[in-house]
C-alpha cells in the first residue's frame, strides 16, 4: 500500500503564504480591496503609537504589538463599523484596537475569565471610548451588530448555541472576525460550519484567523489568503 504523505503544520503555513499574495489571482474587487488596503497595508498609523502610549499607564502589562492587532485596527478602520461586539475580551488589548478608529461607535465586550476581565475593565476605565463590559455569554443587543470579534482563545460556548446567536445579531452589512480557527480540532470544525452556512457569502481564511461577510450581492466563496 502506498504511503500517504501529509504536509506538516509548517508546510501548510508556507502554502498559505504563497496563495493570493498581494492579491494575485483575486477577481473579486471586494476581496482585492481588503487585501491591498488591510492585509498588505504598511502605513504606520498614529493609532499604533496612541495605544502603545496608553498601555504605558499599566506597567503590569507586558505588551508586544502583533500583526493580528494591527490587522484588527486596519479592518475596522476600513469598514468603519458603528457597533462592535467582542466575544472574549482577554486582557482588553484587542478592544483598544477595535475601538481606537472611532470615538462615535459603541462596543460590547464579553469577558469569561475573572482574572483577565479585572485587568480589562481597568484598561477600559481610562480609554475614551464607549465600551460596555458584560459577563453574559450571549448578551442581548438592541440592534444588528456591524462587527463581531469572536476570540476563540478567550471565549468558549456550545457551538450550536453560538452559531445560532451569531446569525441572530448579524445582517447583510455585518462582518465577523474569528481568531483561533486552528487552535484545535473543535475550532476547525466550527470554522468549517460557519463558512459552509447559507448565511455566510464570502469568507477569508488567513490561517490563524478568518473573516465572514453576509452581503447577498457577493458570490459564495472561501478565499485562502496570505497573512
Amino acid at each position: 500500500m502506498p504511503r500517504i504523505y501529509k504536509l506538516s503544520r509548517t508546510g501548510v503555513r508556507i502554502l498559505y503564504k504563497v496563495r493570493h499574495h498581494k492579491g494575485h489571482g483575486i477577481h473579486s474587487p471586494f476581496v482585492f480591496s481588503y487585501i491591498t488596503k488591510c492585509i498588505e497595508e504598511k502605513t504606520p498609523y498614529y493609532a499604533y503609537e496612541d495605544i502603545k502610549s496608553y498601555l504605558e499607564l499599566f506597567p503590569e502589562i507586558s505588551f508586544n504589538e502583533s500583526k493580528f492587532e494591527r490587522l484588527l485596527f486596519k479592518t475596522v478602520n476600513h469598514f468603519k463599523p458603528k457597533s462592535i461586539l467582542e466575544l472574549g475580551c482577554g486582557y482588553g488589548i484587542n478592544t483598544l484596537y477595535l475601538t481606537v478608529a472611532s470615538s462615535q461607535g459603541t462596543c460590547i465586550s464579553v469577558g469569561t475569565n475573572q482574572e483577565k476581565e479585572q485587568l480589562a475593565k481597568h484598561i477600559y476605565s481610562k480609554w475614551p471610548r464607549s465600551i460596555k463590559f458584560t459577563n453574559d455569554q450571549f448578551p442581548i443587543v438592541n440592534e444588528v451588530q456591524d462587527c463581531i470579534l469572536l476570540n476563540l482563545r478567550d471565549y468558549t460556548a456550545n457551538h450550536e448555541q453560538l452559531v445560532k446567536y451569531l446569525f441572530s445579531v448579524t445582517g447583510e452589512n455585518s462582518f465577523i472576525i474569528v481568531d483561533g480557527i486552528r487552535t484545535n480540532r473543535k475550532h476547525q470544525m466550527l470554522w468549517k460550519r460557519l463558512i459552509n452556512s447559507e448565511e455566510v457569502k464570502v469568507s477569508m481564511d488567513l490561517f490563524h484567523m478568518g473573516l465572514l461577510f453576509f452581503d447577498s450581492k457577493y458570490y459564495k466563496r472561501n478565499y485562502k489568503l496570505s497573512f
